[in-house]
């Protein structure tokens, strides 16, 4: 039986969604306020909500994995102490909780996957001793138009740019490569109960060398481009691909590099 049996129903649900003004967070504030929904919104910084919702979606973090090594206790606190603020305001509030993971934190490297991990720890435990109505989502290497950081963007603005593609690291890494409105129309599926509580691989399952996506977007481009690897001081996995993806026909990284080169140009345009 749904939880939400009515799509009238559905639209007068309070939803909270941390991390609004982001990438992730705003394309999905979009969506909900696209599909008839009156979101709410927390970032960093702002006051802790009181009032109580029926779902909080929380993507509110630190997400920049070099910087957590130069800031550990910065990340420990505004990742995990703040998601753990979430789930206890979840807990016992009766509140559906959705809280997005890293595909790294199966073998953490670096204090921002570690934070990921321990909060799905946390998340596991709420679960069972509290039957909470969890999802942790294991996110993997999200892009797309609005974002100004990650791989995709930065390559395409350095081959629009004129290049070289620069690269830290060999460029063998393989890398799940996520499109942002995928994601979007997930967390709705979730919000209006079509996805039922658990752990969700929110990729797509096909790799990619980072290398591979260099020349992807030269292609695109349609420049020969000088691609020039870099020593890389961080240690990251070698290969992040979900093995059980949640998304169904998802955007092809073809078609979602084409978007990001539009997307740019506009930019530089305005």
């Amino acid at each position: 039986m749904q939880l939400y049996p009515c799509l009238c129903e559905m639209r007068l649900m309070k939803i909270l969604v941390t991390g609004h003004k982001g990438f992730i967070g705003g394309n999905l504030m979009a969506l909900l306020e696209e599909h008839g929904y009156q979101p709410e919104g927390f970032d960093l910084g702002d006051a802790f909500p009181a009032g109580r919702y029926d779902i909080i979606i929380h993507l509110a973090a630190r997400g920049l994995i070099r910087k957590s090594v130069e800031l550990p206790y910065a990340y420990y606190d505004d990742d995990l102490t703040l998601t753990m603020r979430f789930l206890e305001k979840a807990r016992v509030e009766g509140s559906r909780f959705v809280f997005p993971s890293s595909g790294a934190a199966s073998s953490p490297t670096n204090p921002y996957a570690l934070s990921k991990k321990q909060a799905v720890e946390w998340i596991d435990l709420y679960r069972k001793l509290y039957s909470m109505k969890a999802y942790d989502l294991r996110f993997f290497n999200i892009y797309g138009p609005g974002s100004r950081k990650g791989g995709v963007y930065l390559f395409t603005k350095m081959a629009l740019e004129g290049g070289p593609i620069e690269l830290l690291g060999d460029g063998k890494d393989i890398r799940d490569f996520v499109y942002v409105g995928d994601v979007a129309r997930f967390l709705l599926d979730i919000i209006e109960s079509r996805v039922p509580p658990g752990h969700y691989e929110v990729g797509t399952g096909v790799g990619t060398s980072i290398e591979g996506l260099a020349e992807k977007i030269a292609g695109a481009v349609g420049k020969r481009m000088e691609i020039v690897k870099k020593p890389d001081v961080i240690e990251t996995a070698r290969t992040l691909v979900a093995s059980e993806p949640a998304l169904r026909e998802p955007v092809p990284l073809d078609e979602g590099i084409r978007r990001v080169i539009d997307f740019i140009r506009s930019d530089v345009d305005q």
